[in-house]
């Protein structure tokens, strides 16, 4: 933390130059990573309750290129959290695993012809807690998604980008022997594969509002071109990082999602954290 003390300054100045349009040609390298708690306990209390824990990590760093007109931007996002109950036990709470890679090469001074490659899975199993803890619902690579994308870049700046492209190819994973025979996340049943061709927009922004207050937001859509065209998925990352002191950070992560072959109503996770956070 004492790094973090010295660096803190010189790190946050780097990431304001570079969201705020740097041009500095080769690689360009930030993120952050943070680990937060929270806890409560209970003794005789006559309002009732249970006594929790819970924990959450976060890793987001993007690793970016810049040379003359060629362009490469990489993103890693990692999450896990859990939550125990005095009367459940432990519990998953978040769990993600996405890479996302784009390349270009500009043709005027906000766009560029591009290719973009993006994975999402989970690490770990994913059980229906509501209803039976016991029942496996999802877990690594089930489901798991590859899109494969060509289509135009709009860059006004450093700090925002958007990929539009009208023909993409979603790959369905679900590598389980169990989901797969039921036909989880839209393959057919005995099949572990399952793929689309269809549309897909990525809208993504990182900013340093301040010395203290930085923002990662994603935003990706898709739709097939099928008898579903229009029924549109929806992923929507938020990630927001106030630093109270040299040791403590608010996070705040948010997460909306629509998948209509996962579950016929939107999600929506949200983690209120209060710990420790190192930008880089």
């Amino acid at each position: 933390m004492s790094a973090q003390a010295q660096d803190s300054k010189k790190v946050a100045t780097n990431l304001t130059n570079y969201v705020r349009g740097d041009t500095t040609q080769g690689w360009r390298h930030f993120g952050l990573t943070s680990l937060s708690f929270g806890q409560t306990s209970l003794q005789n209390w006559v309002a009732g309750g249970n006594n929790t824990f819970s924990g959450d990590f976060i890793f987001n760093t993007s690793l970016n290129y810049l040379k003359d007109k060629i362009f490469w931007d990489n993103n890693l996002a990692v999450e896990y959290g859990t939550v125990y109950s005095s009367t459940a036990d432990w519990m998953k709470a978040a769990d993600k695993l996405s890479l996302t890679s784009i390349t270009g090469h500009k043709i005027s001074k906000t766009w560029s012809l591009s290719a973009l490659l993006s994975f999402y899975t989970q690490f770990a199993n994913g059980y229906d807690y509501a209803t039976d803890r016991n029942k496996r619902i999802s877990t690594f690579m089930a489901p798991g998604y590859l899109d494969i994308a060509l289509g135009l870049t709009y860059k006004p700046n450093a700090k925002y980008s958007v990929f539009l492209s009208p023909i993409s190819e979603r790959a369905t994973f679900v590598l389980d022997d169990s989901l797969s025979n039921k036909g989880a996340f839209g393959v057919t049943p005995g099949k572990k594969t399952n793929f689309q061709t269809g549309a897909y927009v990525l809208a993504s922004t990182t900013q340093s509002i301040s010395s203290n207050l930085s923002l990662i937001s994603s935003l990706d859509l898709f739709t097939p071109y099928t008898k579903d065209f229009g029924n549109i998925d929806v992923n929507w990352d938020l990630l927001i990082s106030y630093k109270l002191s040299k040791l403590l950070t608010a996070t705040l992560n948010t997460t909306l999602r629509y998948y209509d072959k996962e579950l016929h109503k939107v999600q929506f996770k949200e983690i209120l954290g209060l710990g420790f956070t190192y930008k880089f």
